[in-house]
């Protein structure tokens, strides 16, 4: 019967050994998690008589962007819908954004009361002006000096009424973008950060826009490429796993040149 000898054996071991580390190495660290669908400005509902506001699911919609578009949080979204956030949408369907009381007609009055001055509508416009920029210590304040502004991120501006008053694609140079001359009033601002980054606060801004007054508003981004340094959450497990694994196999390296060396290296003669 045919031996083999010892050497061969555990050197072949060995080398398929590595062989499988080395395969398993990319195929984890690519997992990585993509970038997240920019959302697209929403313009409000009218509630209906019973008092709900309705939202039609479109296809490729998230409750996640749902909540980015409408302002609605993701908690309110699942309680009035009796819905988790991970469950998928079928396009077409109603979800309700919110309920309100609804206005009862008041008979009119045979008899008008004296009539009283009313006050005038507050008139007139301001400007708000928006930017993103990198959040590289995760405290939401931009640090002028160090943290620059970022390039492809979404930003929509409208009246809380629906009425959209214009949009932005960052460049990452011409910000602060302002929208100059837009009427006084209440309003929604909704962003989706660029592909790469993940935002360190809220990306849904509300904000009362007096007459004459100038508003700054800025969205804190961080990026969740490999190696660089994020306080968002999802963007450190794939990393961690892939650092681990690269340690494993320069580990079953050593271990193999150790033994690979023990069973090659000449042996010494005894002399009688």
């Amino acid at each position: 019967m045919r031996r083999f000898p010892i050497r061969s054996v555990i050197s072949s071991t060995v080398l398929a050994g590595l062989f499988i580390t080395l395969a398993a190495i990319p195929a984890l660290a690519g997992s990585m998690p993509s970038g997240n669908a920019a959302p697209t400005a929403y313009l409000t509902a009218t509630p209906l008589p019973d008092g709900r506001i309705l939202y039609a699911v479109q296809s490729g919609d998230t409750l996640w962007k749902i909540s980015a578009i409408t302002g609605v949080s993701l908690d309110e979204l699942e309680r009035l819908n009796n819905i988790h956030r991970e469950d998928p949408l079928q396009a077409g369907i109603n979800l309700i954004l919110g309920i309100v009381t609804p206005t009862v007609n008041q008979p009119t009055l045979a008899f008008l009361p004296s009539a009283t001055p009313s006050p005038l509508p507050v008139t007139g416009k301001g400007e708000i002006c928006v930017a993103f920029f990198e959040d590289t210590n995760g405290d939401t304040t931009w640090q002028l000096d160090t943290e620059g502004m970022v390039a492809g991120g979404q930003i929509s501006v409208a009246l809380t009424d629906g009425t959209e008053v214009g949009s932005w694609t960052t460049d990452g140079v011409n910000e602060p973008h302002c929208f100059a001359d837009i009427p006084a009033g209440q309003y929604n601002i909704a962003a989706a950060a660029p592909k790469g980054y993940n935002p360190t606060a809220d990306m849904n801004q509300h904000l009362t826009l007096s007459p004459g007054d100038k508003v700054y508003i800025s969205f804190p981004v961080q990026s969740s490429k490999p190696g660089a340094s994020s306080s968002g959450s999802g963007t450190g497990s794939g990393g961690g796993g892939s650092l681990w694994l690269g340690l494993l196999g320069l580990g079953f390296l050593g271990v193999a040149g150790f033994i690979i060396y023990s069973v090659t290296r000449p042996q010494k003669l005894d002399r009688w």
